[in-house]
């Protein structure tokens, strides 16, 4: 079986994965949950928190069986390196930060905190290890020798990586919203696949990629949503405009990967 996934194509893992993320982020697992949970914030994160445990789990699973954790930053035969670099979305938490200056924190309960954290912590792990842990690492297995491969590899990934984000059509019947999320996610995530790269770590980037959402998510507790429902349509555009920068750096950090570096750990996992 682990042959087979490794000598078939990429393109036709990633649609495949996309399939098994879409059937368990629309399994109806919250009328189970809703037996004993009955706020509905409390029960969309717990169910949150339980699909994107399975994804996570999912992930790294694969990326044990197919050996290919060098790829995915997560051997210590490399060394973290550019820690700094970690830092640069640090702009978009304080844009989040900014955007509830000026609304009343005291009435968020604590059990809501926990839970929309928890929840902000599993999204960010398991998207992170099934696309720039999994999907990444096949994408250069497979292109990464050949001419410009590295740098496609990184889109291609991105892509999915935006794709995957319109499930959000589900839940959200504004396509123009959820077009606007698959573009940021594509610009996000090509910097989080040159950032694994040169970094050489997944874990830090999972840990950013969680505190984003965190950050921006916090806007959506239940004793402030109301008031910030009345600025969505208008800041629709938003994630494009402040993740822009992200991208435009990824493709500066990429000029100066170490490609060498990149050869040679798929030499270590073929």
């Amino acid at each position: 079986m682990l042959t087979t996934i490794k000598n078939q194509s990429p393109f036709v893992i990633a649609i495949a994965m996309l399939a098994v993320i879409a059937f368990i982020m629309l399994m109806p697992s919250q009328a189970i949950f809703s037996k004993v949970i009955t706020d509905d914030f409390k029960l969309e994160y717990v169910d949150r928190i339980f699909k994107m445990g399975l994804l996570f789990l999912i992930g790294y699973s694969f990326i044990r069986m197919l050996k290919i954790r060098t790829l995915a930053g997560l051997t210590v035969q490399f060394p973290w390196r550019f820690k700094y670099l970690n830092l640069l979305p640090a702009y978009l938490i304080i844009i989040a930060m900014v955007g509830l200056s000026n609304l009343d924190l005291s009435k968020i309960a604590a059990a809501n905190l926990t839970l929309l954290f928890l929840g902000c912590l599993m999204v960010g792990f398991a998207e992170e290890y099934l696309f720039r842990g999994l999907l990444q690492p096949l994408f250069l297995k497979r292109y990464g020798s050949r001419k410009n491969g590295i740098f496609m590899s990184i889109l291609l990934t991105s892509v999915f990586f935006g794709t995957f984000h319109l499930l959000n059509l589900t839940k959200n019947d504004n396509t123009g919203q959820v077009l606007v999320q698959v573009v940021f996610a594509i610009f996000i995530g090509f910097f989080f696949g040159v950032l694994v790269l040169k970094t050489n770590k997944l874990v830090p980037v999972a840990i950013t990629h969680a505190l984003i959402n965190f950050s921006f998510s916090l806007a959506f507790l239940p004793s402030l949503k109301p008031m910030q429902d009345d600025v969505v349509d208008t800041l629709s555009i938003a994630p494009v405009i402040v993740t822009l920068p992200l991208f435009i750096i990824g493709l500066l950090i990429y000029k100066k990967l170490n490609k060498i570096e990149i050869i040679e750990k798929l030499k270590i996992e073929n």
